[in-house]
């Protein structure tokens, strides 16, 4: 394989007189064994193990350190530190630290980190020591790409089961729409994944809906991840550093969410020179600058993106679609501040915003907002903490541009939280993660205001609720034996709905409708009008078969205490975010999963299979035609019911090699249950029904080929079962009015969904630079995707005719010149 390394220098800890005292130590072992082969007495044979135990324990040396990054001083997470000829490693924690410990002698370690340059040592170890390590960004190498950001073993023996972490070095090999590396894209490759269609905000995991997906940018609460309604994520490659996504087992120290945590980490500037990096496209640009403000002490970074799409829209021959506009820029802002080697602060700040506009008809423009402190302080050898302040807000505005009815809706949500994490690390063995969250959520007021001097719409306010979430928490992984690997957590959350509110109470046994109000309860500013609780267990264990196959298993307990409410299949900018209150429980979801994972001898593959199960309570549904928007009474539209989802995802990744990639297939069920009371609060009959994203089959390749020195071909195909729908089935005419008649809910399903994307990357064009150009095809055949079937009555007929609505159904040439210096 080509690459690039650093100079192999030696590094030695212990003096002679230490290499002594270990040699005495050693002849001692050797009597001590000698004397038990001439002993038989059980117990003589027990009191020698015990010394040669003791002896063992003196004689092992510990190496420990930090593995940061040399251009800006920031640690490594995952990096791979390997003890050459022992077979023995382990991966930096979060705060770039690592912990080994083995006998004493001469060895060779290596470190290694996806994207730069690996680091070898030659080691004479005879007493403990520290040895950090500074990595450096090596340029991509052609001949042979590895895509595993950790190292197999790692991976095998990773207790935290359903865990995928990529890095932006792998998923720029992904062709993507308008040559826009992106992270929500590049997740729903992956398997137990994806969404309801093209333009679709949010993702489905494993069966859940797109509000129980905790989605965090550097800690904080993402509530819309999504631009051009879907079509690209919020988040800007050239300033993210790497991101999770757990869609199994959930360490306890992330809460309020009942299916996955989208964890996405952005970097932090240059401390030693100024740094410039872009790109220009045919729909949008970026640039991103960072550098020293007082070298090696304080860096900034400021990264932004921007759309100008509109010139195409005026190409098209729709005049509808000739008199739309869209649009979206954002800005990404960290400054980083390090005190000494124990203590950094860091400040990011992030602004995106959405502007859309089809024809005369209507509009959305929405903002998200978010600034993040952070404090990291290292308080010893084994002990680090972390302190965050967070505050954002989401805001959204539709629009609706007829003449008469022209008005502006806008609605939102205000979130603030604070947190303390505790880490401590035991060689390596054992870490324990413990802290306190607080997270408080204030919906924004829903207010419809006339647009325009004809509009004869009137002003209407709706106030939204609030509420306090906290949680307790302590999580541990550590070995139990070289087989077995074990992460166990627990977690308590309490969720408070507060004041001011009037809080309606309904006559029992009936339909909650505003004819059945028999009570009302006004509660102050503050004061607490609900309280839900409860415990979260988290556990997760892998059981290594040999060096290369383990069994990894988990059970999760997750309480949502936050809800999207939409009635729409895919989330729409102006949905709103209701907090639990006496009238909405929060949702309850218990987790299983075991999968088979495995890596060949060559580390050229990795292979796994995972069953998964979930079930679900207090899940919100709707009822037919429910008004969502401006009702004060909206409990009086909703209903609660139960689901239940399970599936088996196999995944085959190529790691090395000219060709590299992955094959991930998905069989996936999501069904709910509303039964009610009486026939108002069901739907259809009390039966189980599939959801809105239930689509049993899903299969994605993705796969990357060196073309030429310094070129690459990257192809994907997608494929996945048309989602359910509610179609209508027949219809009658009373009078001159066309009635319909409808299906049971979702029992009809939109044809299927494939995709196939293709990508050229020429590197070094000019070769005094270091860029690169993208050509990229999206939706390589034109395919018309259906996306929903709607239904119309043709001008001159009463009965309704069925149409496919394709939101993408072309083919989308893209060029993008990307320059970094």
């Amino acid at each position: 394989m080509t690459g690039y390394a650093q100079p192999v220098r030696t590094v030695v800890f212990g003096d002679s007189t230490r290499m002594e005292e270990m040699s005495r130590r050693q002849a001692q072992m050797d009597q001590l064994v000698e004397q038990k082969g001439k002993v038989t007495d059980a117990d003589a044979i027990k009191a020698i193990d015990n010394l040669i135990r003791k002896l063992k324990q003196t004689m092992m040396v510990t190496l420990s350190g930090t593995i940061t990054f040399q251009a800006d001083g920031r640690p490594l997470s995952g990096a791979a530190i390997f003890v050459d000829g022992l077979k023995y490693g382990n991966n930096s924690d979060q705060n770039g630290r690592y912990y080994l410990q083995f006998p004493p002698g001469k060895y060779k370690v290596t470190v290694r980190y996806l994207g730069m340059v690996p680091i070898s040592i030659r080691l004479a170890i005879y007493d403990n020591g520290v040895q950090d390590f500074e990595m450096s960004e090596k340029p991509e190498v052609l001949e042979e790409v590895v895509i595993s950001a950790t190292s197999q073993e790692d991976r095998i023996k990773e207790p935290i089961s359903g865990m995928a972490k990529l890095n932006v070095t792998e998923i720029k090999r992904i062709p993507a729409l308008m040559g826009e590396v992106d992270v929500i894209k590049s997740i729903q490759l992956m398997p137990g994944v994806n969404s309801v269609g093209e333009g679709s905000a949010g993702f489905n995991v494993r069966g859940g809906r797109i509000d129980q997906n905790l989605i965090l940018m550097d800690g904080g609460q993402i509530f819309n991840s999504s631009h051009a309604l879907g079509l690209l994520s919020n988040f800007n490659s050239d300033v993210v550093e790497d991101f999770t996504l757990y869609k199994g087992n959930v360490p306890a120290q992330f809460g309020g969410r009942a299916s996955s945590v989208l964890d996405v980490r952005t970097r932090s500037g240059s401390f030693e020179k100024f740094k410039f990096r872009g790109g220009i496209g045919v729909l949008s640009s970026r640039l991103a600058i960072e550098g020293p403000i007082w070298k090696d002490h304080t860096s900034f970074l400021v990264g932004t993106r921007f759309s100008y799409s509109d010139w195409i829209l005026k190409m098209v021959g729709n005049t509808d679609v000739r008199q739309s506009s869209a649009s979206f820029y954002d800005v990404n802002g960290n400054i980083t501040h390090r005190f000494s080697k124990k203590n950094t602060l860091n400040l990011t700040y992030y602004l995106g915003n959405d502007y859309f506009k089809y024809s005369q008809e209507f509009g959305y423009d929405y903002t998200t907002q978010l600034f993040n402190l952070k404090w990291k302080s290292i308080l010893g050898d084994h002990w680090s903490s972390t302190f965050s302040a967070v505050s954002g807000s989401y805001a959204s505005k539709l629009y609706d541009y007829n003449p008469i009815q022209a008005k502006s809706l806008s609605n939102g949500i205000d979130y603030n939280q604070l947190k303390e994490d505790v880490l401590f690390t035991v060689e390596g063995k054992h870490a324990v993660n413990f802290g306190v969250d607080m997270n408080y959520y204030g919906g924004r007021p829903e207010i419809s205001n006339p647009y325009g001097n004809s509009s004869a719409t009137v002003s209407k306010r709706v106030e939204k609720d609030r509420g306090r979430e906290w949680g307790f928490y302590v999580n541990e992984e550590f070995t139990m034996s070289p087989k077995i690997t074990i992460s166990a957590g627990l977690r308590f959350s309490l969720f408070q709905n507060l004041g001011a509110d009037t809080v309606y109470s309904y006559q029992p046994g009936v339909p909650k409708s505003v004819f059945t109000i028999v009570d009302t309860t006004y509660y102050s500013r503050d004061q607490v009008i609900q309280t839900y609780s409860g415990f979260e267990p988290r556990l997760s264990a892998s059981y290594s078969i040999s060096d290369h196959s383990s069994i990894k298993m988990s059970y999760n307990r997750m309480r949502q205490y936050i809800h999207l409410i939409s009635n729409s299949t895919a989330a729409t900018p102006v949905d709103i975010w209701q907090v639990s209150n006496p009238h909405i429980r929060p949702q309850v979801a218990d987790n299983y999963s075991l999968g088979y994972f495995r890596n060949t001898d060559n580390k050229m593959y990795d292979l796994s299979a995972e069953a998964f199960y979930k079930t679900t309570q207090n899940l919100v549904e709707y009822k037919d035609f429910a008004q969502l928007l401006l009702n004060r009474h909206l409990e009086t539209e909703l209903l609660q019911g139960q689901g239940k989802a399970y599936g088996l995802e196999l995944f085959a990744r190529k790691n090395t090699g000219i060709w590299t990639g992955w094959v991930s297939y998905t069989f996936m069920r999501s069904f709910i249950q509303v039964a009610g009371a009486s026939p108002a609060e069901t739907v259809n009959q009390g039966k189980w029904y599939p959801t809105n994203y239930d689509k049993p089959h899903t299969f994605n390749l993705t796969a990357s080929r060196k073309a030429g020195r310094t070129s690459r071909f990257g192809v994907n195909f997608t494929y996945s079962t048309g989602r359910p729908v509610t179609a209508l089935t027949s219809s009658y005419l009373g009078g001159t009015t066309a009635i319909p008649v409808f299906s049971d809910r979702n029992q009809y399903r939109i044809p299927d969904y494939w995709r196939v994307d293709i990508s050229l990357t020429i590197n070094s064009v000019f070769k005094k630079f270091d860029d690169n150009l993208i050509f990229s095809i999206y939706n390589l055949f034109g395919r018309r995707n259906a996306y929903s079937i709607y239904y119309q009555q043709p001008e001159f007929s009463t009965i309704p005719e069925s149409y496919r609505l394709s939101i993408l159904g072309s083919i989308i040439p893209s060029i993008t010149y990307n320059l970094s210096f």
